[in-house]
């Protein structure tokens, strides 16, 4: 039926017409951003989890970068740790002369103590990076280290840290290097031999201090290989991330670009359509003519 009041012809190929504008402003937009979710209203499920991802990705590249700074503290103090032994490994030399002295005069040996002494009074002074050192018990007993991230709300959700049981080497405690060392009267840092008997009560400061010395490199050593652990898993999975984002919210573009070729079709046909469907009431007035 022809109508001059209603073009139902004109109404359908204007309502494709809009359809077609309106996708092709979508694929547009895609190709203009590179996304295919660029707001929540574009897919409320993908923009939300990628949302999560992303904040979650911000936070391990931080921990990252403390994970790194964290690692060059403990080479510092494992470099302190192995100048330390270093030290004691020279007063043990010293001490071996001092044993065999006849005459009873330490003077050069006594000589040689005290500049090695100076030398761990200066390591552990001097341990210490961006004011942070970990051998003379200024931070405390222990050091949490943050290692790791489980967002959400749920059981193991939050921070995870590497913890570092620390040893304070300057201080009183049994092995340390600048006080007297239990059951010795001696400290490491101040030996000075006077008689033969004080070789041995220094050798046992020396060797309690050693002791103490290697043990403490063990903890820091396993603190180290948990980072350098931990760093490498944190870059598989930050990258795994990155890419399960990229999945969510970027748009082909091959797809795109193909799909705006076809949507470009359909705009010029629409408009075609909605050229013939206006002639057809034109078509009318030749009727009364």
């Amino acid at each position: 039926m022809a109508s001059i009041l209603t073009n139902a012809s004109a109404l359908t190929a204007l309502r494709n017409l809009a359809n077609t504008q309106s996708s092709l402003n979508k694929t547009q937009s895609q190709i203009s951003t590179g996304l295919k979710v660029a707001a929540a209203a574009d897919n409320t499920t993908n923009w939300s989890v990628s949302t999560q991802m992303k904040t979650d990705n911000s936070v391990i590249g931080t921990i990252k970068d403390t994970l790194k700074q964290n690692s060059d503290l403990l080479n510092t103090a494992s470099s302190a740790i192995d100048g330390l032994v270093s030290a004691i490994d020279k007063i043990k030399v010293e001490l071996a002369k001092a044993k065999d002295v006849k005459d009873g005069n330490y003077d050069a040996i006594n000589t040689s103590l005290a500049k090695i002494g100076a030398e761990i009074d200066g390591i552990l002074g001097n341990a210490s990076l961006n004011n942070v050192n970990l051998l003379d018990g200024s931070i405390g007993a222990t050091m949490s280290m943050v290692s790791g991230w489980a967002g959400g709300t749920g059981t193991g959700a939050g921070f995870k840290t590497i913890d570092v049981t620390l040893t304070d080497l300057g201080g009183t405690g049994t092995g340390a290097l600048t006080s007297a060392v239990t059951p010795s009267t001696m400290a490491v840092n101040a030996i000075s031999i006077g008689a033969a008997t004080d070789v041995d009560t220094a050798a046992t400061a020396v060797e309690a201090a050693l002791e103490t010395t290697r043990n403490f490199a063990t903890e820091l050593g396993a603190a180290k290989n948990q980072i350098d652990a931990q760093s490498k898993f944190l870059g598989v999975l930050s990258e795994s991330m990155t890419n399960s984002v990229s999945t969510l919210v970027d748009a082909d573009m091959n797809e795109a670009s193909t799909r705006l070729q076809a949507l470009q079709t359909q705009q010029q046909l629409g408009v075609q359509s909605l050229s013939i469907a206006n002639q057809n009431s034109q078509m009318i007035l030749k009727l009364f003519n």
